[in-house]
């Protein structure tokens, strides 16, 4: 079980027909991917209570099934890893837990905890996130990994990354104690391993129907999260990249992809949306955050043009300065109008055009907070 453990966590955040030509040693390696891989599979099973959400094994299953498909169909740029296409039956399994957390072993078998499912927020984030351990099985990292590391005992090997990818506070004393790796080759084979497998499922993603954005909007807010977490200094022992480090890297892909990064399109915390009420009276809200209440007979119109500026602009990830509140009812962004109060809002229009203002004020406070410094963010034409 052990090594099962190690191997899963190593991969964690992380049908095939044949479809191409494949040598007489490409077969006998993706056969022996699929055994080892079942294996572990089957230790697996027993070890973690399978789910009992039939919504969300569909929902896995389904979105996991397309992603496969275009990895067993579509050659894509491998820059660490097999660069051969190579073909499996993939196998999506839920399992309970709380864990925003995912894993892939050799073979093509992926497992998904529950609240990973749960912390994403459409199912162009799932699908980030299944594309990336699909890229682990078909770019065979556990296989290079193994070759690469053949001058050390491989038996070992399991022990040491089940410590280190723990990232709990004893496991680096644990890594330390085993020692028999070169740790910085280990060290640079995780990166490498991550940053393929993020690039893998931007590659997919683009030849598909989900958004490849929705992996940048998953990873930052793991990021976001793991601010709070303890910080563990692990020096030569940080071998999985941190979320905030491969959130960067991701918005380079994209960006040189030509990908629009516009973050409303995959993130609900990040969309402002609509919300008719039973008074007929339309309201805005920013994520879970109420904006602004319309009244009228064109309260629809004026709501719905109010959304799609609010996302426009916020997708642009402006300064905090960039917003105003102009003659105590109209807020603007960037000088373009972003929402106006009026009199048939209510009495109280110009009162609720300030609340309104200060909530957008928090939220892009809240955005600027959960992305990176300047230099280092997407823009989109304005």
């Amino acid at each position: 079980m052990r090594r099962f453990l190690a191997f899963a966590l190593l991969l964690g955040l992380t049908g095939a027909a044949w479809p191409c030509q494949v040598d007489e040693r490409h077969r006998k390696d993706i056969e022996n991917d699929v055994k080892l891989g079942r294996e572990y599979s089957e230790e697996a099973k027993k070890e973690l209570p399978a789910s009992e959400n039939a919504a969300m094994i569909e929902r896995v299953q389904r979105i996991g099934a397309r992603v496969a498909a275009i990895a067993n169909a579509k050659q894509v740029e491998v820059t660490w890893g097999d660069k051969r296409l190579s073909p499996f039956t993939y196998e999506f399994t839920v399992v309970k837990g709380e864990d925003v957390n995912a894993f892939s072993l050799p073979g093509g078998f992926i497992f998904v905890y529950e609240g990973l499912v749960q912390f994403c927020e459409s199912d162009d984030e799932l699908a980030g996130v299944l594309a990336h351990e699909v890229a682990h099985a078909s770019f065979r990292h556990v296989a290079v990994l193994r070759r690469e590391q053949s001058k050390f005992d491989i038996v070992n090997i399991p022990l040491i990354l089940a410590a280190i990818f723990s990232r709990s506070e004893g496991a680096a004393s644990i890594a330390q104690g085993v020692g028999l790796l070169n740790q910085a080759v280990t060290s640079g084979w995780s990166v490498k391993a991550e940053e393929s497998a993020d690039y893998g499922a931007i590659q997919y993603l683009e030849k598909s129907e989900y958004n490849p954005v929705g992996i940048l909007t998953f990873m930052e807010r793991l990021a976001l999260r793991d601010r709070a977490k303890p910080a563990i200094d692990w020096g030569i022992y940080q071998t999985h990249p941190p979320s905030a480090e491969r959130a960067k890297a991701l918005t380079k892909r994209l960006e040189a992809a030509g990908v629009p990064i516009k973050r409303s399109a995959v993130s609900s915390s990040l969309r402002a949306d609509l919300r008719p009420n039973d008074d007929g009276r339309v309201s805005v809200y920013f994520g879970e955050t109420f904006v602004y209440s319309f009244g009228g007979t064109d309260a629809l119109v004026r709501a719905d043009a109010a959304v799609v500026s609010l996302n426009h602009f916020f997708d642009s990830v402006p300064a905090l300065f960039e917003l105003r509140l102009d003659e105590g009812t109209r807020v603007t962004g960037r000088d373009q109008p972003l929402l106006e109060a009026t009199s048939e809002d209510g009495a109280q229009y110009a009162v609720q055009a300030q609340a309104a203002f200060v909530a957008l004020k928090k939220r892009l406070f809240d955005l600027n907070y959960r992305l990176w410094p300047q230099s280092d963010r997407a823009t989109i034409d304005r």
